[in-house]
């Protein structure tokens, strides 16, 4: 990829998606809406104007009331080549499914409003914004291909930057493989001999997947990076742990010499900011702006 006028307000995020921490969400390929008179065992061959395929999840609403019929089903081989319907499943009262493909559908929610046993009614939503607001930024992010990712670092403006301790982002699908697949040097050589592995971030080769020219460090194995700019919303979760009174009592009533991270602060309030274990960001500390930075082995005074 060629450098572009863009490259300098991009973020790129280095880590591995979470395996045991997963977004609750429901996501199907297609949707589609029928009238009450349709019968839902005939074959087809495309869906909202785009070809199904073998095992594709849709989402049907049949006519403009609640009925048992709506529902998301599976789509199996039928005779002379085509598809049909197959299993439908229910969902949740007040819950929402998102449809990732079709030119009416695409990137639309839709709400399961009917609060029955059997009937399901879906509406499509026009997005989940909560509240009164103009803007739904941080709502619309979390679409069918969102996850959860450790992130260990971060380049930017050609630099890349090692994270205090690891952190949860919300990110979006499995990103790129930031080693060019875990091969080794030499893996794929064309007919000249030259390599073409493209181990990317262990020389690096490719700025425009390690977001650097040049390294002192190597990538391990099976670490991704997910590109995003630097006006992108997402959602960062800071892991503490440790006793209850360490990790609550000790933050909240701001016992005496509380430690963060073997460093005391004492005499100086805490306030307007959030103290995730070890890191303090975001925050003044005794008259002194402590941000995006580690306090170990120091105490913090007023500058």
């Amino acid at each position: 990829m060629s450098e572009s006028l863009l490259s300098f307000s991009e973020v790129l995020l280095f880590g591995r998606e979470l395996s045991d921490l997963k977004l609750k969400q429901r996501s199907v390929r297609l949707a589609e809406e029928l009238d009450s008179h349709t019968d839902l065992n005939n074959s087809f061959l495309k869906i909202d104007g785009v070809p199904v395929r073998e095992d594709d999840r849709v989402l049907v609403q049949v006519g403009d009331a609640a009925n048992e019929y709506s529902g998301i089903y599976k789509v199996v081989k039928a005779t002379g080549g085509k598809f049909k319907f197959e299993k439908r499943k229910k969902v949740s009262h007040d819950s929402f499914v998102y449809i990732r493909r079709g030119r009416q559908f695409k990137n639309t929610y839709w709400q399961q409003t009917a609060n029955r046993h059997k009937d399901q009614l879906f509406i499509e939503q026009d997005d989940r914004r909560r509240g009164r607001g103009v803007n739904n930024f941080i709502g619309d992010q979390f679409g069918g291909d969102a996850r959860l990712a450790r992130i260990y670092g971060f380049a930017y403006d050609g630099t890349y930057y090692e994270m205090p301790e690891p952190t949860i982002f919300l990110v979006h699908g499995h990103g790129e493989s930031a080693t060019g697949g875990n091969l080794p040097y030499g893996f794929k050589l064309d007919k000249a001999g030259d390599d073409t592995t493209q181990q990317t971030a262990r020389a690096p080769m490719n700025p425009s997947v390690s977001g650097v020219a040049a390294a002192d460090y190597q990538m391990a194995s099976d670490i991704r990076v997910w590109n995003y700019d630097q006006a992108d919303y997402t959602i960062r979760m800071d892991i503490a742990a440790g006793q209850i009174e360490e990790v609550l009592l000790d933050v909240y009533f701001e016992y005496d010499a509380p430690m963060v991270s073997g460093a005391k602060v004492s005499g100086a309030k805490v306030s307007g900011a959030k103290v995730s274990g070890a890191k303090v960001s975001g925050a003044k500390v005794s008259g002194a702006k402590v941000s995006g930075a580690k306090v170990s082995g120091a105490k913090a005074r007023g500058e």
